[in-house]
């Protein structure tokens, strides 16, 4: 009887299953554009392009929702669309963590960090962006197609896949290499992580709501625009279904209204608390939220102090994660990494939707990052580090009347004693 073949190392039998499933996560991703760009074929029957043209263009807006560009007839579009970017990532985050789940059971909890590192990391990365090289074939000789990076520039979303599964810092399943890394650090750094990010979606979450309110209150001429296309049902659906997927990009447009510098639509347009000049805009609903034409007073610039509490309530989480005992230095430090964590955020979501949607003055469309990002630190860390004051001043007074108390009951018990 020969003897029964060695298993493969653990390592390598993950990687051969994270390839596959990073293939799959693409595939799935894939699929979210492709089917609606079908359903518009199907709903333009007079159009002069055939289904496989449709599947090319849902190809190439599938590289876009990966941060990538795409162009055809010297028109480039490089405004990624960030809900479909997170879209993406969520898809991804659901096979990955189907894969985490299963690998961590099969290893033990010495090798795990190993075949996380070794196995499931590189593999999931290496089967998403091989069914991106295979999908890009698709574009050939399409009606759009995407640029030359965009194959190794897909890896942007099973990257945010995997941090999202493995940077877990307080999770005892977390790889070895996370948690030695974390632990590098102070003691704060894993609640930090975790505020900091929840900071991005506090910001995320305003800058929402400014854009519903913009909406609801632009509700006539948003429609307006809307019927001016006289699209059928199932063609106003893509239409809406296209702009819900800008709705993210016009958060990160509000977040920066509200930091001061404010944002362009087109070439020499701004709209910020000192002005609005939108000039001319592409006939895209949403848009007949912007603010006419005008100038606002210096009152306007009330709105930052908006971040100002985003950074407020970021310091509150800070303290009600972490006990400081007194430590100053230690409550400063963690609130300011947080501070900084979620205002990197920031910057990078708004870096990713920035882009252009054609030619001229459409080229350049969304925020100035650098000084969007000045200031919300300002903004944002003055609430913060003033909540930290706040607190730490709190806690002193507190102690000293708690001093003071104590050295007043031992005076009364002293001369209770002395008079008996």
């Amino acid at each position: 009887m020969s003897p029964l073949p060695n298993p493969p190392p653990a390592p390598a039998r993950a990687r051969s299953a994270a390839i596959r499933t990073g293939a799959l996560a693409a595939l799935g991703t894939w699929a979210i554009v492709v089917l609606p760009s079908l359903v518009g074929w199907l709903a333009a029957p007079e159009g002069s392009l055939g289904w496989f043209s449709a599947v090319q263009v849902g190809t190439a807006l599938w590289f876009l929702g990966h941060g990538q560009s795409i162009g055809g007839s010297g028109v480039s579009i490089s405004l990624t669309p960030i809900a479909l970017f997170l879209v993406f990532a969520y898809v991804s985050v659901r096979w990955g963590r189907r894969l985490v789940t299963t690998e961590r059971a099969a290893a033990s909890r010495a090798e795990w960090s190993r075949v996380a590192r070794l196995g499931v990391v590189p593999g999931f990365l290496v089967g998403y962006v091989g069914a991106a090289a295979v999908l890009s074939l698709l574009t050939l000789g399409g009606p759009v197609a995407p640029g030359v990076a965009a194959v190794p520039g897909t890896a942007l979303v099973p990257i945010v896949a995997l941090g999202y599964l493995l940077l877990r810092p307080d999770e005892p399943d977390a790889p070895g290499f996370v948690r030695a890394g974390f632990l590098r650090g102070p003691s704060w750094l894993p609640s930090a992580w975790r505020v900091g990010w929840r900071g991005v979606a506090l910001l995320v979450a305003v800058g929402l709501a400014v854009v519903f309110f913009r909406i609801a209150m632009s509700a006539d001429e948003v429609g307006r625009i809307h019927d001016d296309y006289g699209l059928d049902v199932a063609a106003g659906a893509i239409v809406v279904l296209a702009q819900l997927m800008l709705l993210a990009n016009a958060a990160t447009w509000a977040v920066a209204f509200l930091a001061g510098p404010g944002f362009s639509i087109a070439a020499g347009s701004l709209i910020s608390p000192a002005a609005a000049q939108p000039g001319l805009m592409p006939l895209v609903p949403m848009l007949g939220a912007l603010p006419a034409e005008a100038d606002y007073p210096t009152a306007m610039y009330a709105v930052v102090l908006l971040p100002v509490l985003c950074g407020v309530v970021i310091g509150r989480w800070v303290d009600r994660e972490l006990e400081f005992f007194g430590n100053l230095r230690a409550r400063l430090a963690a609130t300011t990494i947080a501070v900084l964590i979620a205002v990197s955020g920031i910057g990078l979501l708004t870096w990713l939707g920035n882009g252009a949607i054609g030619v001229e003055r459409l080229s350049s469309v969304g925020p100035f990052v650098p000084p969007v990002v000045g200031a919300l630190l300002l903004e944002v860390g003055t609430g913060a580090l003033t909540w930290a004051g706040w607190r730490a001043w709190r806690e002193r007074v507190g102690n000293g009347a708690i001093e003071a108390g104590d050295e007043g009951a031992l005076d009364t018990a002293d001369s209770t004693y002395e008079h008996s």
